[in-house]
C-alpha cells in the first residue's frame, strides 16, 4: 500500500527515535523523505540506511533564518513539500524553580519554537499547492502534565494548541494539521537520561507500571505508524486531533 507515492515529507528530528521510524514507514509507502535534523553523524548513517528515496539537511530546528533557507532549498530541489513532521526534541527534568534561564530557553526553542519556525515557512507552500499534511509531535505530559518536568510540559502543552490553532487557521486552504501524543517510547531521548539510565536500570519500569495500561514501553514504528495514518488520505476528513499513542497513560 504506497499512500505516498509522488509525496514529499519532510521530517524534523528525522535521524533517529520516531523522526526515523517514521522516515522508514513513509519511504516504505512511496514517499520521497527530507531528513531535517542537527547531527550531521546520525544524518549520514540514517542516509546510508534508507537508501536512494531520502535527502538529508543538517539544520538546527531553533534556527529560524536557517529553517526558512531549508524549505526554500527543498521546493527548489524537489518542487513540493506534502507531508511535515515535527519529531525533533529535547528535554530536562526539574521543577521550575530548578530549571535555569537557560534550560527553560533551550527546551522552548526546540521542542516549541521549532515546531513554529518550520510550520511557518511550510504552511504557504501547501497552500500554494492547495494541500499539504502537519503531524506535530507531542507527548501524553502535553495533555496530563507531570511532576518533574515543568519545561518540556509547557512546550509539548504548547505544540497541541498551537496545532489545533494551524487546523482552524489553515483548513480552508486544505492544509491539515494533527498532532500524536506518545507515551514512553524506547528512543534515545527515553534511553539517555530521562529515565534512570545506567543509574538506575529499574527506573524505566517503573515508568512503564505506572502510567501503561500496556505493560510495556512503545517502539518507534508504533508511533510512525499512527503518523503515517494522520499524514495520509485515510486520515482526509481529520484536523485538530490530538491522537494519544500512549498505552492509556491519559485514559485514567
Amino acid at each position: 500500500m504506497n499512500r505516498f507515492d509522488g509525496k514529499v515529507a519532510v521530517i524534523t528530528g528525522g535521524a533517529s527515535g520516531i523522526g526515523l521510524a517514521t522516515a522508514h514507514r513513509l519511504r516504505d509507502e512511496g514517499a520521497a523523505v527530507v531528513l531535517l535534523d542537527r547531527d550531521e553523524e546520525r544524518l549520514k548513517i540514517a542516509a546510508d540506511d534508507l537508501g536512494s528515496a531520502v535527502h538529508t539537511r543538517a539544520v538546527d530546528v531553533a534556527d529560524a533564518a536557517g529553517i526558512e533557507a531549508t524549505v526554500a532549498g527543498i521546493v527548489e530541489e524537489l518542487g513540493r513539500i506534502d507531508v511535515l513532521v515535527t519529531a525533533a526534541g529535547v528535554d530536562k527534568c526539574d521543577t521550575v524553580p530548578n530549571t535555569s534561564l537557560a534550560e527553560w530557553r533551550t527546551i522552548m526553542d526546540v521542542d516549541l519554537d521549532g515546531v513554529f519556525y518550520i510550520c511557518r515557512a511550510v504552511i504557504p507552500v501547501f497552500e500554494r499547492q492547495g494541500a499539504g499534511a502537519i503531524v506535530t509531535v507531542s507527548s501524553a505530559i502535553g495533555t496530563v502534565g507531570e511532576r518533574n518536568r515543568s519545561a518540556y510540559c509547557a512546550a509539548k502543552s504548547g505544540v497541541e494548541n498551537l496545532t489545533r490553532a494551524m487546523a482552524l487557521d489553515h483548513g480552508a486552504r486544505g492544509v491539515r494539521a494533527n498532532c500524536v501524543a506518545p507515551g514512553l517510547i524506547d528512543t534515545p531521548l527515553i534511553r539517555g537520561g530521562k529515565v534512570g539510565g545506567d543509574a538506575d536500570p529499574g527506573a524505566m519500569q517503573r515508568m512503564v507500571d505506572a502510567h501503561h495500561a500496556i505493560p510495556r514501553i512503545g517502539q518507534p514504528h508504533e508511533v510512525a505508524a499512527a503518523i503515517a495514518f494522520l499524514a495520509s488520505e485515510d486520515a482526509s476528513f481529520v484536523t485538530g486531533a490530538i491522537l494519544a499513542v500512549d498505552a492509556g497513560w491519559t485514559a485514567a
